[in-house]
């Protein structure tokens, strides 16, 4: 044929045959079986950078000529594993082509029908001194797949040098993704947002995708042999792009401000599309049906560009909303994107001839990709603390809003109930005193005499109530005349309260002070209602930076769990609101002896 043959020389190391020694059958014929039958004439041969007849035919024929300076045997790597059967033959001269022994199917690649095992096709090749050696390789894929590969010579100690790099590589690439899936993981622990886990599925399905995309899955016992086929990765695809697209609308979720309307879309009609067309392309390989398998790969692409579509939306909602984290998604997604988009449209579709380093290609991609997303969770975190940062701005701001807007409808309700109640009841008991000199009978005065009673209790009611309510002249009196006056205010049964004051009273904030009355005049009703105690104590503590107020009684305590379940009132809730306005800390511990409340109040900062 006049082709042109390759020459070894005896330093010969590896070398990748491109045009003009590498050729492939123009129209190949599935029915040909062995080279013999094969088309002699070179117009039927091309010449090409690397074996690619995309999806156009399942059947395909290459062929290279070499010739060797020195009997050696040199090792032939077919740079693929997406072939469903492999045979290749040698000829020297006129002699007929002879088999060559070595994997013939992609689970045979990692036995003892190769040379080493390796996740690539492997074959020996035993070529004779000062001879032209004419090679001959048949491949078949599914229907609907892309045959492509290079086809790469190799002396035996520099091709497993080059193993043993790319083994490294590869433990690299895992020791990588095993960290950042630590990290999530642990993050996942800490603050159990599902936004973790869909970070790690997306992780683990992508990296499974490029490690059995790369033939690793060779490996895999036979058991596990049916996650190696050409079609059942695409399911690692499917699941991780679905765990991406519900990922990044979490990730670019920093607030509950977000638009909504981006919850409606159907995030994982995809997804069913994708498994669906895949389940087909299964079925249909297995009865023969080339049409339908290439029917659901279009249905497949579909699927994907729905992911596409609906990814691109959250992007644009992402935007307006002027969320910069959009940016660092797609900064990490694009080297990906690039990857998919020239591996599945140009090279499988054979608009280029010359097939890329898919898996060098895709793990450059991923650890970008994990890289920068991982990178891009710091920023987030800043971006939540000053989301969170605001909404406490916000709540603190609320919180005295409605102290304040409590604390002046209780001085109005409590002056009210002074100026107009109260003068009711007394020009009421007056009333009553003066009808004494117009009752005709002493039966009529009797009765009049039970209601003085009842008018004196209604006063000093009302004047217990509008004390709690708002005690008269606290602005004068200060924090611990108020309570002292409020404890000594309660009656001596059934429980019998005491009052201790310990150190130099400081006077604090008027707020302050007023809030912390609030506080433990919510306690001493507690402890009335729900404590059945027979003692409680209310101090004040001094202290060096702080006044310490401890309420405690004897009362039910921890028994309390075994009486029937009330819901917390508004008043501990209440409680709590008070003491984070005030800057103070609320602590409750409850046992078998009762109840401890301790209030810490520290004192304002004297230095500006």
């Amino acid at each position: 044929m006049g082709q042109t043959a390759y020459k070894i020389q005896t330093d010969f190391r590896t070398v990748t045959l491109r045009n003009p020694f590498l050729l492939q059958l123009r129209q190949p014929v599935q029915a040909i079986q062995s080279p013999s039958a094969l088309p002699a004439e070179l117009a039927q041969w091309e010449p090409v950078e690397s074996i690619n007849y995309g999806r156009l035919h399942y059947v395909g024929w290459a062929r290279f000529t070499v010739r060797s300076e020195s009997a050696r045997t040199v090792w032939l790597e077919l740079t693929t594993h997406f072939l469903d059967s492999l045979s290749v033959w040698t000829a020297q001269g006129t002699t007929p082509p002879v088999p060559v022994r070595g994997p013939a199917t992609y689970r045979q690649q990692a036995t003892h029908l190769a040379p080493v095992n390796h996740h690539y096709f492997l074959h020996a090749l035993n070529l004779p001194a000062h001879q032209t050696t004419t090679v001959w390789v048949r491949g078949q894929v599914i229907p609907g797949d892309a045959m492509k590969f290079d086809v790469r010579l190799w002396a035996p100690r520099y091709f497993l040098t080059a193993q043993q790099r790319d083994i490294w590589g590869w433990a690299i690439f895992a020791g990588i993704v095993l960290s950042i899936l630590g990290g999530v993981l642990i993050a996942f622990f800490f603050y159990q947002r599902t936004v973790y886990l869909l970070y790690a599925c997306y992780v683990i399905c992508l990296s499974a995708y490029a490690l059995l995309n790369d033939g690793w899955g060779a490996f895999l016992p036979d058991s596990l042999a049916g996650f190696d086929s050409i079609t059942s990765i695409v399911h690692w695809l499917n699941i991780g792009f679905g765990a991406f697209c519900l990922f990044s609308r979490r990730f670019l979720r920093v607030s509950g401000q977000q638009n909504r309307s981006v919850y409606r879309w159907p995030e994982l009609l995809p997804m069913l599309i994708i498994a669906g067309a895949t389940f087909l392309a299964q079925w249909a390989q297995r009865q023969e049906q080339e049409y339908i398998v290439k029917t659901a790969y279009v249905i497949g692409y579909a699927g994907f560009a729905g992911y596409g579509l609906i990814w691109l939306r959250y992007v644009v909602e992402a935007v307006k909303r002027q969320n910069h984290l959009v940016w660092l998604l797609i900064g990490a997604v694009s080297t990906l994107l690039i990857f998919f988009a020239v591996n599945s449209f140009l090279i499988n579709l054979g608009v280029m001839r010359n097939p890329l380093p898919d898996m060098v290609a895709l793990r450059i991609a991923l650890l970008a990709e994990l890289t920068i997303l991982s990178a891009g969770w710091l920023y987030r975190r800043k971006l939540v603390q000053l989301a969170r940062q605001q909404l406490e701005i916000q709540n603190r701001t609320l919180q005295a809003a409605l102290i304040q807007t409590q604390e002046s409808e209780r001085q109005r309700i409590a002056a009210d109930l002074h100026d107009d109640l109260g003068g009711t009841l007394a020009t009421l008991r007056r009333r009553i005193s003066d009808l004494y000199q117009y009752l005709p009978n002493a039966l009529m005065t009797e009765q009049i005499d039970l209601l003085v009673p009842l008018t004196q209790k209604s006063s000093d009611d009302l004047r217990r109530i509008a004390h709690n309510l708002m005690p008269p002249e606290f602005s004068r009196i200060g924090l611990r005349h108020a309570l002292e006056q409020l404890v000594g205010s309660q009656p001596a049964h059934p429980i019998q309260f005491s009052f201790v004051v310990s150190g130099t009273e400081q006077k604090l904030p008027l707020d302050t002070e007023l809030n912390a009355y609030r506080i433990v005049s919510e306690l001493i009703h507690n402890i009335h209602k729900h404590a059945r105690a027979n003692r409680a104590a209310i101090q004040l503590l001094y202290l060096d930076n702080r006044l310490s107020i401890t309420v405690d009684d004897d009362g039910v305590g921890n028994q309390a769990d075994s009486l029937p379940h009330q819901p917390a009132g508004i008043g501990l809730k209440n409680n709590h609101l008070r003491a984070e306005y005030i800057g103070a800390t609320l602590w409750h511990h409850v046992s078998e002896a009762g109840t401890l409340v301790i209030l810490e109040i520290p004192y304002p900062s004297t230095t500006e």
